[in-house]
Parts: structure tokens; C-alpha cells; sequence
């Protein structure tokens, strides 16, 4: 009988370290998508989540093993996963206040992305992590007073518990996160938490009372609750949102701070940078094909459809959900368009296919991903471009000055002999263009709104000669993330606030 119970505690130690493992990724991974709506997805916020996580972890470890030494029954461990199962099933209900006062110190100015982040994931997930970090060296304690094989003991259970870390990474990413939801992943772990620390405790009758729990993850609401959201999906690579004001539709991504598109039934034009796009076959009048690197919600697909209806145009979207939310809410699918849902850069090594005109507008705000910034990329797309095409590329900037502006027109103009940039009016934005062609910008369009657009760009373009003195991006260095957000700091030391969000576009 004794042996019978013996063997059966053992059974519950393995369980405990393989759930403690998997729970302990899976929170580390729910963690990003949960800081996504508020602080994006930069490399800023991943490192926040992996560090803090690390730290965390190692605190668990040294004192989780400092308990264990003064504790001879596995009672206090199993209330401690009770209480971590507890915290953590109460995350989802109080990460929209944790997250507004953490975003409230960037907007405040007193911290950038990165420390805002920081406050979010220390309060939301150190305490469950430092606890889960405690429960291996504990589990081992406990496994080892039985048989004294500590090295064979601590292999075991670190291997049960890699195991259970691995499924914890794989399962919410391609599973839980994508058909439930973060909130809902969260809650899950949550609760099996719950359920074996009460096991643990001899409390299987409240066990099942807390599987019920499991019912209250339908019941979570929006993750970043907004006015006339009208569509709201978190998919593998974004937290997305579609607005309707007055009629006016609008994509928001993660962290909501800009529009990614506008659409208005009654306008083609929008009254953003993405009307300034059509400058651009002006500048090449025979241009037939068209690739756009970052479609989202195809405005300027369905603007280049009005105005240019015999240009064809090859969109590329990372994100399925986007192309659906595109073809649903924003009127984007034409005959005109053909989308690809795939990385711009894939997609430039995967098409045979050249271009005449090819635009760059690929963010996860603000930030550009640093492998469609470099030369080498810019390399890849010449390739692409038939003789005399044309390249832009939109950059949120808050100046001239903007050194990550600096840096992609010295980066352009080190592969293209002819590189510009128009300053669009009314937003923070500039669009950089680079040719192997001298582009002259004196244009005449019969088309009246056409003539209006291009009216506007008079006096707002320069030329850009190389300068061996600023930094070219590379595939090794382009430090874009971190002079955006040194960017976006001094715009908040220098500005009103009030007028930063929804800017960048």
C-alpha cells in the first residue's frame, strides 16, 4: 500500500514538473501578444519579456531550493501552484489597467517603449514565473530524500520539464492563441494550475469545481476595448482591429497607435501618405506592373484600381487575417490585385516576375522590420524592377532630421542612382524614391484630384546624394528599432503628446 502511494506521489511529482514547464513558456509567449495591443511586438518588448522572464526564473530557482531544504512534504509547493494558478487566471481581467498605467508612463514622457513594457510585464508576469522557476529544484528535493540519486533525480525532472516547456512554446502559438485567443490561453494554464495544486493538496472535489473556471474563457471581452470596433482578431502575427467612424473605416494594428488603412465609400482618396503613392506611376507613365510590400488593407491597391485600372498589381501580406479583414471591411479585392500571403523579402526571391513600380510599407508601428530596410534587400528588389523602375518606400518620421530616415535614404542611395524624398504634408511621414532614372516631379494629370495630389508635392521633394559619413543598413547591422524609438522620445520631449497618437501611418 505504502509502495501504491509512494509511486502515485511520484507520478503527481513528474506531472508537476512536466505542467510546471509548459506553463511557464506558455505565459512567456501569451505575454507577447498581450503586450502587443499596447507596446507592439518590437524587438524592445521580446527582450523585455525574455529578460524579465530569465530574471524571474532565476529567482524561483534559488529560493524555490532554499524552501525545499527547510520543508520535508510537498504541501507549501502544490499551495504555491494554487496561488500561481490563481494570479494567473486573474491576468486577463487586470492586464487592460496594468497596461494603461504602464502606457500611461510612455505617453507621460517618462519612459520610452522599452520601460513601459517593462512595468507591464514585471507586475503582470514576474510572480507566477518567480514561483513556477521554484517548483523543479522543489520537485527534485522531494524525489531525491527517497532515493538520494540527486544527479539522476535533477535529469529526470529537468527533462520532464523541458518536455512540458516545449509543448508550452508550440501549443498556444499554433494552437490556443490563434482559435482562442491570448485572454483564453492565459485563463487555460491558469486553471491547470489551479486543478494540481489542489490535487496536490488532496482537494480533487474543488479541482472539478475549477475546471469550470475554464467556461469563464468565452466570457473574456476585447482585448483593447475601443469605440466602433466592428471587427477585432488576434492572429498569428498581430493583434488586429477594424474602427468605424462615420461611416469611415480603419485598420489598427497591435498597439493601435496608427492606421494601417482607410477606407471611405464615398472617396477614393483618403487624405493620408497613402495618396501620395499615386505619384508614383506618374513618374513612370507606361508602368503596367505593380508590387506593393506591406498591402494590409489594400488602400492603395484600391486607389491605383480607380486611377489606374490598367496597372496590375501583386500585393504581399504577411498576414492572412489582414488579406481577409482587407477583402471584408476595406473593398480591397479587385481585378487589378492579386495577393500573396508571405514576407515581402520571400516573396522578391520566390517571384521570376519584374516590376515597374515597386512600394515598400511594411511595419508593425512604428517600427520598419530591419530585413526590408537594408541594402541587400534594396539589392534584391533592383533585380525586380524592370529598366528605369521605380521604388518608395513610406517612413514614419518626425523630421528631416530623423536619423532612421537618414539612414534609409543614405542605404537607397547606395544601391540607386537616383534617390528622393517627398516630405507628405499633414502627417508624420516621408516617402522616399529611388530610380536608376533621373525622375523629374513636374507633373500634369488630367485627372483633378490626380492634379490636386501631385499640386501638393511641389517644393516638398528633395534630392539625396550618399554620404559615406551616415550609416548604410545592412543584413548584420541595421539598428532601425532603436533610433525609432530614440525618435519617437524626443518627439514626446518636444511635442504635445496629444497629437502623437494615430500620426505615424
Amino acid at each position: 500500500m505504502n509502495g501504491s502511494v509512494a509511486n502515485e506521489n511520484n507520478r503527481l511529482l513528474v506531472v508537476t514538473a512536466f505542467v510546471s514547464g509548459m506553463s511557464i513558456m506558455a505565459l512567456e509567449m501569451s505575454a507577447s501578444r498581450l503586450l502587443a495591443p499596447f507596446f507592439g511586438t518590437s524587438l524592445f518588448v521580446w527582450t523585455n519579456i525574455i529578460g524579465i522572464t530569465m530574471i524571474s526564473l532565476s529567482i524561483g530557482y534559488f529560493f524555490g531550493g532554499k524552501i525545499a531544504d527547510r520543508k520535508t512534504d510537498s504541501k507549501p509547493m502544490f499551495r504555491m501552484l494554487l496561488g500561481t494558478g490563481s494570479f494567473a487566471v486573474l491576468i486577463p481581467f487586470i492586464a487592460p489597467l496594468v497596461m494603461s498605467v504602464s502606457q500611461g508612463a510612455v505617453s507621460s514622457g517618462s519612459a520610452g517603449v522599452f520601460y513601459g513594457s517593462m512595468i507591464g510585464t514585471i507586475l503582470l508576469f514576474a510572480p507566477p514565473l518567480t514561483v513556477l522557476g521554484g517548483v523543479s529544484p522543489y520537485v527534485i528535493r522531494l524525489f531525491a530524500s527517497e532515493t538520494g540519486s540527486y544527479g539522476t533525480v535533477a535529469g529526470r525532472v529537468f527533462a520532464v520539464s523541458t518536455v512540458g516547456s516545449i509543448l508550452g512554446t508550440f501549443l498556444p502559438v499554433l494552437l490556443l492563441i490563434p482559435v482562442l485567443g491570448t485572454k483564453q490561453t492565459i485563463l487555460i494554464f491558469g486553471v491547470a494550475l489551479i486543478v494540481l495544486g489542489l490535487i496536490g493538496l488532496g482537494k480533487q472535489g474543488l479541482s472539478l469545481v475549477a475546471l469550470l473556471l475554464l467556461f469563464t474563457t468565452f466570457l473574456v471581452g476585447s482585448a483593447r476595448p475601443g469605440e466602433g470596433v466592428i471587427f477585432e482578431k488576434e492572429s498569428v502575427h498581430n493583434y488586429i482591429q477594424v474602427v468605424e467612424r462615420g461611416g469611415v473605416r480603419y485598420l489598427k494594428l497591435n498597439e493601435g497607435y496608427a492606421y494601417h488603412s482607410i477606407y471611405n465609400p464615398d472617396s477614393v482618396t483618403v487624405g493620408g501618405v497613402w495618396d501620395y503613392f499615386n505619384i508614383l506611376p506618374l513618374l513612370k507613365q507606361d508602368a503596367e506592373d505593380a508590387l506593393i510590400i506591406g498591402l494590409a488593407g489594400g488602400t492603395v491597391a484600391r486607389e491605383y484600381r480607380f486611377f489606374f485600372p490598367d496597372l496590375a498589381v501583386d500585393g504581399v501580406e504577411l498576414d492572412s487575417e489582414i488579406i481577409r479583414a482587407g477583402n471584408t471591411y476595406f473593398d480591397m479585392a479587385g481585378a487589378n490585385l492579386k495577393t500573396y500571403n508571405m514576407d515581402g523579402r520571400s516573396f522578391l526571391k520566390f517571384t521570376d516576375k519584374k516590376y515597374d513600380i515597386v512600394i515598400i510599407d511594411a511595419y508593425k508601428q512604428p517600427y520598419i522590420p530591419f530585413h526590408l530596410t537594408t541594402r541587400e534587400f534594396f539589392t534584391e528588389v533592383r533585380s525586380k524592377l524592370q529598366d528605369e523602375g521605380v521604388v518608395a518606400i513610406n517612413v514614419a518620421t518626425t523630421g528631416s532630421d530623423s536619423k532612421v530616415q537618414l539612414m534609409l535614404e543614405n542605404t537607397l542611395a547606395s544601391v540607386y542612382e537616383n534617390v528622393y524624398t517627398l516630405d507628405v504634408p499633414n502627417t508624420l511621414n516621408s516617402i522616399i524614391i529611388a530610380s536608376d532614372k533621373e525622375l523629374s516631379f513636374e507633373f500634369s494629370p488630367e485627372n483633378p484630384v490626380l492634379e490636386s495630389i501631385a499640386s501638393r508635392t511641389t517644393g516638398r521633394v528633395k534630392k539625396v546624394e550618399f554620404d559615406p559619413a551616415v550609416l548604410v543598413l545592412t543584413d548584420d547591422r541595421a539598428p532601425v528599432e532603436m533610433y525609432t524609438d530614440m525618435m519617437i522620445l524626443d518627439y514626446i520631449r518636444s511635442e504635445d503628446t496629444s497629437s502623437f497618437t494615430g500620426q505615424f501611418e
